[in-house]
This record gives structure tokens, sequence and C-alpha cells, in this order.
């Protein structure tokens, strides 16, 4: 047997082929790129789903008004009282003894995760997983909302600087004779290894009881470009913040789904501000979600609102529905998730208004959303991968031409949608969008799948199999 020199490659073919499927193999092979395949998508193949995370049940209940969400794939309530649900957030008070100082400096649980006991919090969170979610084979998105203080030392600013200047005091009290350095130095180590082990183990739990839920935390990754009232403002995420992110591999590989958040407010001044906003915490989630040590990149859930964080009963403007969650579905994220608190429902009329809303703007672009990330996923990636954007900064999205597609909506709140995309507009999907291939599948389009180590199935031109064995040998003579 001869061998071969190192790196060189080996295609063995199971069958004759033609000229034209070999053609196809060599351009196959250039294709493949080197992006870590995406998971799975949770919900029926849908590569962009939309989830509803808002306790619009109370309208129905107090003032008999009814919400269609049919558009939704998953649906949930925030509520403390709902248990069971394909959605699941837990707060501070729900999933063990999460520790926390109040607005009047009033300790919580010890106040910092350097005084309480991991195990006693770890077994009071079993019994919460066990409660709100009963189902032990749930597989939707079980979402951590732990926001009082951040495990980086750095990032504990502002009103969380409590975390650092009661483990100051905390270092103080426990030794003597200790230099400011030394108390800095000490007080910063402890509270990150103790902030560490306390989401890290805690997520442990999550995975090792709902081995199939998709686990993460709230508000993570986040970018933090909140500086949108700088002059030249650019949406970018500081570069240290960045590199903060990186420093947080133990976090992205002890979690199996991300959920940053894109709720925007309305004194951001412009729509084009808020572009820029969601765009970078988008892309930057995009990054991170390739960095881990799983062999799939981690699914990106977007949080976003109906409304605007300083006026919540103020809904999205159209514009800003594409600068949010069509942003979102163009850069490549597995959904978004639209979350809203009691406000939404405190009156008939608030109901109401959601319900219009619902009915109308949001119902029809979400629908448009998802049924163009759909169709471009079916004709440019076999059905096998999501559309992202060739350019990440590029104005393009996955948007139903309206000269082929008509969406119409009923009575009862239900949109359908009628037409099917022209050559046209599958020649500008092609053109703005490549795929992202799902686990198992490779190529341009997605139409290898992955059979085992070293070898992948191809269909050729003529529909027969073509079998590719790629041999490395590393022996030298």
């Amino acid at each position: 047997m001869k061998l071969l020199s190192e790196g060189q490659l080996r295609l063995c073919f199971v069958q004759p082929i033609h000229l034209t499927s070999w053609l196809f193999v060599i351009f196959i092979l250039k294709s493949i790129s080197s992006l870590k395949p995406a998971r799975l998508p949770i919900y029926q193949r849908k590569p962009f789903i939309a989830a509803w995370n808002a306790p619009t049940d109370q309208c129905l209940i107090k003032y008999n008004v009814r919400l269609n969400l049919k558009m939704f794939q998953v649906i949930g309530s925030p509520l403390a009282k709902a248990r069971g649900q394909n959605v699941t957030i837990f707060y501070v008070n729900r999933l063990g003894y999460y520790p926390w100082y109040t607005s009047q400096g009033v300790p919580i649980n010890g106040g910092l995760p350097q005084n309480i006991s991991l195990q006693v919090h770890l077994e009071k969170a079993d019994q919460d997983i066990n409660y709100y979610i009963p189902a032990e084979d749930f597989s939707g998105l079980a979402v951590i909302d732990w926001e009082y203080w951040r495990p980086q030392w750095a990032r504990n600013w502002n009103t969380k600087d409590v975390y650092r200047q009661k483990s100051r005091e905390l270092i103080s009290d426990m030794q003597e004779n200790v230099s400011d350095t030394d108390i800095e130095y000490l007080a910063k180590a402890t509270f990150e290894e103790s902030a560490k082990a306390f989401m890290k183990e805690t997520i442990k739990l999550g995975m090792k009881s709902r081995p199939k839920g998709l686990w993460g935390y709230y508000l993570y990754p986040d970018c933090h470009n909140y500086n949108v009232y700088a002059p030249n403002y650019t949406g970018s995420c500081p570069e240290e913040e960045v590199l903060r992110n990186n420093e947080l591999s133990w976090l992205w590989n002890s979690s199996a789904a991300l959920y940053p958040s894109i709720g925007v407010r309305k004194s951001f001044g412009d729509s084009e501000n808020i572009l820029r906003f969601s765009k970078f915490r988008v892309h930057e989630s995009m990054r991170i979600s390739t960095m881990t040590s799983h062999e799939s990149a981690l699914p990106v859930f977007v949080y976003t609102r109906l409304g605007y964080r300083d006026e919540p009963l103020v809904f999205l403007s159209k514009q800003d529905l594409v600068s949010t969650i069509g942003e979102s579905a163009a850069l490549g994220a597995a959904g978004i998730v639209i979350w809203g608190d009691m406000n939404l429902t405190s009156s008939e009329a608030n109901c109401t208004k959601v319900k219009r809303f619902v009915n109308s703007d949001l119902g029809s672009y979400i629908l448009n959303v998802t049924r163009a990330a759909e169709v471009c996923s079916l004709h440019l990636c076999k059905n096998n991968g999501r559309c992202i954007r060739k350019m990440w900064k590029a104005s393009d999205y996955l948007h139903l031409n309206p000269a082929s597609y008509h969406i119409e909506a009923a009575e009862d709140g239900e949109f359908i949608v009628k037409g099917r995309a022209s050559h046209g507009d599958l020649a500008v999907m092609a053109e703005k969008f490549s795929c992202h291939c799902y686990q198992g599948y490779k190529g341009a389009d997605c139409r290898e799948m992955k059979e085992a180590a070293g070898c992948s199935v191809v269909p050729s031109v003529s529909g027969s199999l073509i079998t590719i064995c790629l041999l490395v040998l590393s022996v030298q003579l």
C-alpha cells in the first residue's frame, strides 16, 4: 500500500460518476464552511421561532379579552404560579437561595455568594426545578434570570458596587492588619470564585435534571453598548467588554443556549440608534455561540419586548420591529422571546391594546419573518440549515417579497400567507444569505450528510449517493 504524504487527500468513490457529478463534488468540498454547525431547531425544524413570555392569560381571566397567539411556536407566562411551560423563567425567588442585597442594603440569603452554602442552595434549586418543570423530558427554554450581581468583579459597577463593598468588608472583618491592596485582591478573588461556582453549579444541576432543556442565563452575553447618547454612536461593543465576554468561557461551556436582550428605549433618539444597538448585541451573541467546547453552536434566543423599556405601553414601530426581530433573524439567531409583565394586563384597556398590536403589526411581521426564514432554509439549505447574512453589517432581511406574497388578517386575529417565492426571490436570497448547517449536515447548501468520522454522503446530480471518504495520513516515510 502506498502511503500518502502528510496532509494529502484521498477520495474513494463507491460508484463511477459523470464529469458533472465530479465537478459538483469539487464544488461541495471547496464550499464546506469552517463555521461550527448549528443545533437542530427545537420546533418542527423551523429555523427561526417566536416565543411568547407574557402573562396575557390574565386578560382572558380578568376581562374576557382573548389573544390569538398562533404565530408563536412557544408560549409561556412568567407568573410564579405557572408550571410545566415550554418557556420557563427562573427569577431570584424561584431557584434555590440566590444571595442579593435590596436597594436599602438588606442582605437576602447572605447577600454575597461567599455567604451562602452552595450545597443548601442546590438542594433547594433541585426542588424548584421539579416544581416548575415537572416533566423530565422537558425540551423547552429554561431561562435563569439573575441580575443583581455579575460574576466578574469589574462589571459590578453603579448600584452593583455594593457587592464589591461588602466583599471588601468581609475580608476586613475576617483578617486583621491587611493592606488595602491585599483586601482588594482577596475580595475580588473570593467573590469571583464563589460567583462562578454558584452560577456554574446551578446550571449544571438544571442540565442534569432536565438534560433536554435549553438552559441559559438571561442577559448573557451582554455587549454593554449602552452609550447610545454619545456623539457618533456606532453600537459597537467596547473592546474591553468583548474581552470580558471571552473570559466567561466557563459559562458558555456550561450553557445549552444564550439569551441576550435587545430591550430598547424610546429615548434612544431614533430608529438608527435602535438598529445599531440591536445589531451589535445580536452579533456578539452569535460570536460567543461558536466559542464553546460543544460540538454545535449554542442556539441564540433574543429577548425583546412589545414596547420600549421607558414607555412599555408604547409599542414598537414597524421600523423598530425590523431593527430588533428582523435583525435577530437575519444574523442567524434561533428565535426571539417576547417578554412582558403585569403592566400589559393591569386593565381591560391595556389588554385590548396588546390584542390590537398582536392582531396587526406584530403578528403580521412575526409571520412574515418566520415564513421567510423557512422559505430560505428550504430552498438554499435543503431544510438542513438556517440562512444568515453573508455580510453581517448589511441591511438585508429575511422578508417575504410583497410582489410574491400576501399576508391576510382574519377577524379572529389569525394570519394567512398566500403566494410562493419566484425565481427572482430565491436568487436574491442566494445573493444575500448563506447557510449555517444544522449538526449532521455540511456543504454550501447543507445537502451533504455527515455519516461517520472521515466520511460523508452526498447526493449526486442524478440523485444517487456518492460516499466520499477523506483520509489524512500523518505517517512519514
